[in-house]
């Protein structure tokens, strides 16, 4: 929306939807609390698209090179040159390449342990399920197993990103009972606008699809499910994070978070797609090696990574006790990281990772689970949250989980703002802090401090995620709820 039809809706000049509230609509105070608060949501929603634009312009092209040492670090743009260039041997394929690793060594050697072969053997990190190469399967089965076809597959998915971003920015506005302020075709549009240029410069997204990881995939998908969640469609929503556990075991966390929660479509919906993807694995591959991925998690519980990407408890402890390498290798050196290697076992980060593992899964799990049948979507994001910061190994783009929590945040706040203006001014300020740090890379500067004490800085990621969590926690309200209780103080 432009500034100036802001301007007259919130002085009560514009006719129409925007400038007038039906009778029964959220509202509270009277008229001119009614017009203050449309003005502080019209504002802040324009100031917050401002700055969203200004933490990804200023910091992260003014200041490029200071974040990143003029090193010429891969970004989306190089990427693109070499998807439409002639060079697909050049594309970086993280996750790609392990697993066309696995799936060239299973097709070779048939039912047999891929990853004692691999993974254990030839060291490469074939980290996923076996269910993860039916992606191959399927590309293979209608000759598209390329390289240039895996990332033009995951620009595509980035793309699907940003459009799901606009659509549940603007679904939040209706749910959260900012509906006549953003009901303008101009308002909508740049709310949707909003949600896509936030998806495009939010750093863990586009690092996925830099580096070549196929966690782009499961970005999308958790956006989709998010809305498909928000809008009471169960069912389509269980149905992603399934298709997200064949690929990533870990969100198997939800079924259980559904099933306590007696949300049966969500079940069966992630059931659909899990057991039949499952039984294709077992087919394929044998029943056997698909149990031995078990044996694959237990050594990344027990080791985990040292690398400063690793985000979490387990690579903060290993940082601060200097228990493997935290830099990328320049050299021939061991002392260095390498991405074939993991971090020494140590007693106490293997101890603290189990219990910090725990907590946070049975957090994600239980908070909120008895406030009835009909739960409120900040418990969704909690346990897409705690899921992600309790594993022992994640990396920058797994994060991209924090897309959608800083979307609801952003309309939980404004909504608050009515109640107390000055406390949901300083958990927005919060708020943009966070984004702000998401939108961009700060590894390379704080990479000086890597054999030093304060390298504990380099886990700023995971203390992002963390404060994000305590706002959601803290403040997060439901999107029924916050609109009865705005409607009951009219």
């Amino acid at each position: 929306m432009r500034s100036k039809d802001f301007v007259r809706a919130a002085e009560g000049t514009m006719e129409g939807p925007l400038g007038k509230r039906p009778s029964g609509t959220s509202g509270g105070g009277g008229p001119a609390a009614l017009l203050a608060n449309n003005r502080f949501a019209a504002w802040t929603l324009s100031i917050a698209f401002l700055f969203v634009l200004c933490a990804d312009t200023l910091l992260g092209i003014a200041f490029r090179p200071l974040l990143d040492g003029g090193t010429g670090d891969t970004t989306v743009w190089d990427v693109l040159l070499l998807v439409m260039g002639r060079s697909p041997e050049r594309l970086p394929l993280d996750s790609w390449e392990p697993m066309m690793t696995a799936y060239t060594w299973l097709q070779e050697h048939g039912k047999e342990n891929v990853y004692d072969a691999v993974f254990f053997t030839q060291h490469v990190k074939f980290q996923y399920p076996l269910t993860s190469l039916l992606v191959m399967e399927a590309l293979s089965a209608v000759g598209l197993l390329h390289l240039r076809i895996y990332a033009l597959i995951n620009l595509l998915m980035v793309v699907a990103t940003a459009g799901g971003m606009a659509l549940l920015m603007r679904e939040l506005a209706e749910r959260m009972g900012f509906d006549q302020v953003v009901r303008g075709g101009v308002s909508r549009l740049t709310l949707a606008a909003f949600g896509a240029v936030a998806a495009l410069c939010f750093y863990p997204v586009v690092k996925a699809f830099a580096v070549g990881q196929i966690q782009v995939w499961l970005n999308a998908a958790f956006v989709f499910a998010t809305l498909f969640y928000l809008r009471d469609r169960r069912a389509l929503a269980g149905v992603l994070l399934g298709a997200s556990t064949l690929i990533k075991p870990q969100m198997s966390l939800f079924l259980v978070w559904a099933l306590l929660r007696r949300e049966w479509g969500f079940a069966i919906g992630w059931a659909v797609v899990v057991v039949p993807g499952f039984a294709a694995a077992c087919a394929l591959y044998g029943f056997g090696p698909s149990l031995h991925y078990l044996d694959v998690l237990s050594f990344l519980g027990q080791h985990g990574e040292s690398y400063y990407s690793n985000q979490t408890v387990n690579g903060l402890l290993h940082r601060l006790l200097h228990n493997g390498p935290n830099l990328m290798s320049t050299t021939n050196g061991d002392t260095e990281w390498r991405g074939s290697a993991f971090a020494p076992y140590h007693p106490l980060v293997h101890i603290a990772t189990l219990v910090s593992g725990v907590a946070f899964v049975l957090f994600g799990l239980l908070w909120r689970i008895r406030n009835g049948g009909r739960q409120p979507i900040a418990s969704f994001l909690v346990a897409g949250t705690c899921f992600t910061i309790g594993t022992p190994i994640a990396w920058v783009p797994h994060y991209g989980v924090l897309l959608p929590v800083c979307a609801y945040l952003l309309f939980v706040l404004i909504g608050q703002a009515a109640l107390d203006r000055r406390g949901s001014l300083n958990r927005l300020f919060l708020l943009g802090i966070g984004f702000a740090i998401l939108s961009n890379d700060f590894f390379h500067p704080l990479s000086e401090l890597a054999d030093t004490p304060f390298n504990i800085l380099q886990s700023y990621l995971f203390f992002t995620a963390l404060m994000l969590l305590h706002l959601l926690v803290t403040t997060a309200d439901s999107p029924d709820e916050g609109r009865s209780n705005r409607t009951a103080r009219a």
